[in-house]
């Protein structure tokens, strides 16, 4: 384990490093340019509307070095919530997995402690098969199920 890892649920005082991790994260995992303006209003929103999700933030000396956020999606066929990891970012590339897996920890505990959350999903891009093989060497199970959506 990493000395002085701290792993926390993020505060509004995070929001700026966290519209500017997801830029990045956008950059470098998918190579996808996102407008800082629309990430800076997407993540004001989070902590707006508490629905809309939270984030958990890894850090080394005040310094943030990986980050997640994650949303819950009701489920009436298992009559409890998951928690969705929208991915997990992390730039100290040094000390990669044990930040990446501290943060999974944390995310599942939390799952953990609520009584109505009754497991956790993630995603990834399909073509990051990187972080594919990370989760499966981490127990998690591909589903049969995958994504459509619709943009507006």
């Amino acid at each position: 384990m990493i000395q002085d890892l701290i792993v926390r649920i993020a505060t509004r005082d995070d929001a700026p490093a966290i519209a500017q991790f997801n830029v990045l994260f956008a950059k470098e995992t998918i190579n996808k340019n996102i407008p800082l303006a629309l990430t800076t209003e997407g993540v004001h929103q989070v902590f707006t509307k508490f629905h809309n999700g939270f984030y958990l933030i890894a850090s080394l000396h005040n310094t943030i070095v990986g980050m997640t956020m994650i949303t819950r999606e009701w489920s009436d066929w298992n009559n409890g919530a998951f928690y969705c990891i929208q991915s997990i970012f992390v730039i100290d590339h040094t000390n990669e997995k044990e930040i990446h897996d501290a943060l999974l920890s944390k995310a599942r505990n939390l799952a953990k402690e609520h009584y109505d959350v009754c497991g956790i999903r993630l995603y990834v891009h399909k073509d990051d098969k990187e972080t594919q093989q990370k989760y499966e060497e981490l127990g998690l199970e591909k589903t049969p199920y995958r994504l459509f959506e619709e943009m507006f």
